[in-house]
Formats: structure tokens, C-alpha cells, sequence
């Protein structure tokens, strides 16, 4: 009992450090700490220019790439996406240690997620030093789905499986695959809008969408596709035992929805791209959950 609630309170963390994520990308705070571990210099970041070094600008000037108006509130932003990121790497250690006890089923899958984390924290460091180096963050995020899918295994290695016709479980791995596809879609947006905000900058957020390539189109455009399988599978599972996951694709697509068409057309309401990405991964998760438990008939 141990092991599973530090393992699911693994994810839930896991999930909470990617809204985090989110949030520090889509409000530019990825320099908000020029330097690690410290932030400028202090354990504590500074909350005024006035606690900054002497010549801060010049002695960071390499990491800031030429923001360097001081601005406390993404310092902070920052930060704390730091501490989750320590208070993560912590549960998960613990989670890891604990898994240590319930035999190899459980405890590979445990300190593979352990890995990945290790080295995706590595990466999120070069996502920022990189400065929008292409590919790097879609990187990012495919560690980030190993991490969700090790974890969710080692859980389930603890638990039966119920048994549903290999028809409906194949639905299960085509929605799992579509929703891949689209996150990777989704990464290489956020990749492009990086650069559109880099030409255009922070004033011009009602024109960043506007100036989207065509990766954009696709991603939009490939939205029917997911709303289309989800659909089928939801019909499919209608006789199932999965009564609880059936109900919660509705829900966890409703959200993904909402929030892509708040982006869309209300030029990125503050928080719509974290919680679009999370709800995302989410779904991702409870597919692989799914997936894993289940049996061909």
C-alpha cells in the first residue's frame, strides 16, 4: 500500500510539474532564473531590482538573451517550477525505493520513470539554455510521456486485469496512438510560436496565432480525428466494465477542446496552454492505464 500511494502520488506531482511547465513557457519565464541552483545569485529569489547583483545585466547577459528588465513575477514563476521539480525528483526516489520491495514487475518500471526524470531534467535545463533549438523541446515532452507510461505500468503490474474483446481494446490503442500524435503536433507548435513571439514580441500576443505555419493547420485540423476515434470508442466501451474511464474521455476531451478553441480565437487566455497540455497527457495516461490492463478476449 505504500509503494502505490507514493506512486500515484508520483503522477500526481508528475502532472502538476508539467502544468507548471506549461505556465513558465506560455508567460516567458524560462529566464526568470538565469542561473541554477541559485537565482540570481540567492537561494531565495529576489522580489525587487534592488536585491539583484551589482551589474546583474552584464554578469548574466549570455542567459538572459537580452531580457533584462528585471521582473520579480516570472523570477518567482520559475522558481517554483524548480521546487516542484525537486519535490518530484524526491516522491519519485521514494516511490523508487519503495518499489524496491514488490519484486522486478514493479520496481524496473518504477526506476525506469526515475531515470527519465533524471534525464529530463537535465534536458529542461537545455531547453532554456538552448534558446528555442528545434526539436529540443519535443524531447522534452516524449520523456515526459516515458515517465507517465513507466509509472503507470509499475502500478498496474500490482493490479488484475480486466478482460474486454480485442475490437474494443484495439479502439483503445488507436485513440492512444492518435492522442500521441497530436501532443507531438502540439510540441511542434509550441515550438513555431516560440519563434513567432521571438519575431514579433510580447506586445503583438492578438497576431501570434495569426502567424503560425502550417504545422498549426495540422494540429487544428487533426483535433476531428481525435474527437472522431474517442467517439467510436466511447460506443465500443458501452458494454465494458471500464465504466469510469468511458465517462472521463468525455470530460478530459471537453477540456482539451474548450481550451484549444480559447487559444484559437481569445489569443491565449493566461493558463489555456498548460492546462491544454496537462489534460492532454492525462488522457495519454489514462489510455496507457487502459491499455495496460486489459486483455485480448
Amino acid at each position: 500500500m505504500a509503494f502505490r500511494k507514493f506512486a500515484i502520488l508520483s503522477l500526481l506531482s508528475i502532472y502538476l510539474l508539467i502544468l507548471a511547465g506549461g505556465i513558465v513557457r506560455s508567460t516567458g519565464s524560462g529566464m526568470g532564473c538565469p542561473d541554477w541552483p541559485k537565482c540570481f545569485g540567492r537561494f531565495i529569489p529576489p522580489t525587487k531590482v534592488e536585491e539583484l547583483p551589482l551589474h546583474y545585466e552584464v554578469i548574466y547577459q549570455d542567459k538572459l538573451h537580452g531580457e533584462v528588465e528585471f521582473n520579480a513575477t516570472k523570477t518567482w514563476i520559475e522558481y517554483i517550477n524548480r521546487l516542484l521539480g525537486a519535490l518530484t525528483g524526491i516522491i519519485v526516489l521514494i516511490t523508487t525505493a519503495l518499489a524496491y520491495r514488490e519484486g522486478s514487475k514493479v520496481f524496473m518500471p518504477t526506476l525506469a520513470s526515475l531515470a527519465l526524470i533524471l534525464a529530463n531534467a537535465i534536458l529542461g535545463k537545455y531547453v532554456v539554455d538552448s534558446f528555442l533549438l528545434p526539436g529540443v523541446v519535443t524531447a522534452h515532452m516524449l520523456l515526459s510521456i516515458g515517465v507517465i507510461y513507466f509509472l503507470v505500468k509499475a502500478l498496474n503490474n500490482q493490479s488484475s486485469s480486466e478482460v474486454i474483446s480485442l475490437k474494443n481494446r484495439q479502439w483503445i490503442g488507436i485513440s492512444m496512438l492518435v492522442v500521441f500524435i497530436q501532443i507531438i503536433l502540439g510540441t511542434q507548435v509550441r515550438e513555431n510560436m516560440d519563434h513567432v513571439i521571438k519575431d514579433l514580441g510580447e506586445s503583438a500576443k492578438g497576431q501570434w496565432i495569426d502567424h503560425l505555419d502550417l504545422v498549426y493547420i495540422i494540429h487544428r485540423t487533426f483535433s476531428w480525428v481525435i474527437l472522431l476515434c474517442h467517439l467510436i470508442l466511447w460506443k465500443k466501451l458501452a458494454e465494458s466494465p471500464l465504466h469510469v474511464y468511458r465517462k472521463g474521455l468525455l470530460v478530459l476531451l471537453s477540456i482539451s477542446f474548450i481550451t484549444g478553441v480559447l487559444m484559437a480565437y481569445f489569443a491565449l487566455p493566461l493558463g489555456s496552454q498548460a492546462v491544454h497540455l496537462m489534460i492532454s497527457l492525462v488522457l495519454m495516461g489514462w489510455h496507457i492505464s487502459s491499455w495496460i490492463q486489459t486483455k485480448n478476449a
